[in-house]
């Protein structure tokens, strides 16, 4: 199964907090950002770099999840990342929860993403919100494709400074 058919399903659910990055992990996303792309693969494939596991995730609709899962498929491969269909006892898995809330003339997109190891133990937290202008109706109906997929660049940028940083 190709790794863009495993995050096809995956959707988003319930999350509450603003975006709760380390100093360690702006940086290492910072510094990720301005590197170029193959010395930030080379870092990643040197660090212990479990393959990865996304399911479908709780509360975005389709119409939100097609444009996040093509964007965590092609970041997660610019980094240099290993994605597998399936979660395993020696991978990690992360699980999406996502909600989408109109104020006015914006939107606000809630996400949190746990990284659980394969006995089920969370190992790290990634969460965040993401303002976009409303463009039509409430909530999901009001989320376009690029806000999706800025949250697909935080999300796996995250997990990027996540692994280098455990990998000491």
């Amino acid at each position: 199964m190709s790794t863009a058919l495993a995050l096809a399903g995956c959707a988003g659910s319930n999350a509450l907090q603003p975006n709760a990055l380390t100093s360690t992990q702006e940086e290492a996303i910072a510094a990720a950002s301005s590197n170029p792309a193959g010395r930030q693969t080379a870092s990643l494939a040197a660090a212990s770099n479990p393959r990865l596991a996304i399911p479908p995730a709780i509360g975005a609709p389709d119409s939100a999840n097609a444009p996040l899962n093509a964007r965590l498929v092609t970041r997660a491969q610019e980094l240099g990342i290993p994605l597998t269909a399936a979660a395993s006892a020696n991978g990690l898995t992360m699980k999406g929860y996502f909600s989408a809330i109109s104020e006015g003339p914006q939107t606000t997109v809630i996400y949190v993403w746990d990284v659980i190891d394969g006995q089920g133990n969370r190992l790290t937290r990634i969460q965040g919100q993401e303002r976009g202008a409303r463009t039509a109706g409430d909530g999901w109906t009001s989320v376009g494709p690029e806000l999706m997929q800025r949250i697909a660049d935080q999300t796996i940028d995250a997990y990027a400074s996540w692994l280098l940083a455990r990998a000491g």
